[in-house]
């Protein structure tokens, strides 16, 4: 789920009911939160995007935490009717990838790169990240690979602002003992017959595990692990027009793990992030602070949040650090500040 951690961290995995799950949620926000399906597999760290009120997953992490193996990976790509949430389709087979990012641009879906295992389960880890980029023909049933990133790289994110994509963080995992942070940020301009990667001015720091999320012409670098220092709460903020960086309003918390595999979505205009310790929070309308509107008592990490319609939102997977691996996918509503 997250390779290399630089902080010790060790749970057991378990898989939490929805009987579980419901028990779990702060009793005030009950009403603003509805378990709308369960996940295909149990998964963390895996690519998932909303399209036309579908919801798609594929690749993540299958097995318990740190034990990764070419067989733990999800090598399918799933898709859910959230207007009729009732079984998962499963509509490809490929590679075995975690630590990967997904994106629509219109009905398109994109993934972009990850991690393989190319050893088995017992054998020495043997982990290589990819540079892949490929778009998914529905008609085919199958991905068509475009031109690679650069550099190969996983545990980073994506996010579509207009016709680009842009893939900021990670590292690059290369075998045992070879593995070097990302340093660069590109984009790619998708509404090109034939899109070529750019390359972005250097980001000011190396992160991964973070998100990426828009306003405007503004993207939030939020959170994440640091190549020296450990998780953050530390916020950057990309003008896509002035093409600088900027320091942003740090992620609320007191501790640095709140960052850390946290997920982030534009819904409705309003930047959403929700965090480790359960917190949801959205940007103000000035960009400088964060509000939180949601609480729940079982917070997720490695997961995404992913829109749905009428101002509503996913939590989709991921793990909490206690109770294990998280099924339920649940349906939020952006709401107002919670009672202090």
């Amino acid at each position: 789920m997250w390779p290399h951690l630089r902080c010790t961290v060790f749970f057991s995995i378990t898989v939490l009911t929805t009987a579980d799950f419901n028990r779990s949620l702060a009793v005030d926000d009950k009403d603003r939160i509805k378990v709308v399906a369960n996940m295909p597999v149990s998964l963390t760290s895996f690519g998932g995007a909303v399209i036309e009120n579908k919801l798609y997953v594929y690749g993540g992490h299958a097995a318990d935490a740190h034990d990764y193996y070419n067989e733990s990976q999800n090598t399918n790509l799933y898709a859910l009717d959230l207007a009729n949430p009732g079984e998962w389709k499963m509509l490809n087979t490929g590679t075995g990838l975690q630590g990967l990012a997904m994106v629509a641009h219109g009905r398109d879906l994109y993934r972009l790169g990850g991690f393989t295992a190319r050893n088995h389960k017992g054998e020495p880890q043997d982990l290589h990240s990819v540079s892949e980029f490929a778009r998914f023909d529905f008609t085919a049933g199958i991905w068509e690979q475009l031109e690679p990133m650069p550099v190969a790289r996983s545990s980073f994110d994506a996010v579509v602002v207009g016709d680009l994509i842009y893939v900021i963080g990670g590292w690059t995992l290369a075998g045992e003992g070879n593995t070097k942070w990302c340093e660069d940020a590109y984009a790619i301009d998708v509404s090109q017959s034939r899109p070529v990667w750019q390359r972005l001015p250097q980001p000011p720091f190396k992160r991964r595990a973070l998100s990426l999320g828009f306003v405007g012409d503004d993207i939030f670098i939020i959170g994440g692990m640091q190549e020296r220092g450990g998780p953050t709460r530390d916020v950057t903020v990309f003008n896509t027009q002035t093409q600088t960086y900027s320091k942003g309003p740090e992620i609320p918390g007191d501790q640095e793990m709140e960052g850390f595999g946290n997920s982030c979505f534009n819904v409705g205009g309003k930047l959403i992030v929700s965090t480790y310790s359960g917190a949801v929070l959205k940007l103000d309308d000035e960009g400088t602070n964060w509000v939180q509107f949601n609480q729940l008592e079982t917070g997720r990490f490695f997961h995404r949040l992913l829109p749905a319609l009428d101002h509503q939102f996913l939590l989709v997977g991921g793990a909490n650090m206690d109770s294990g691996k998280i099924d339920e996918i649940v349906q939020l509503k952006v709401g107002d500040p919670v009672k202090q």
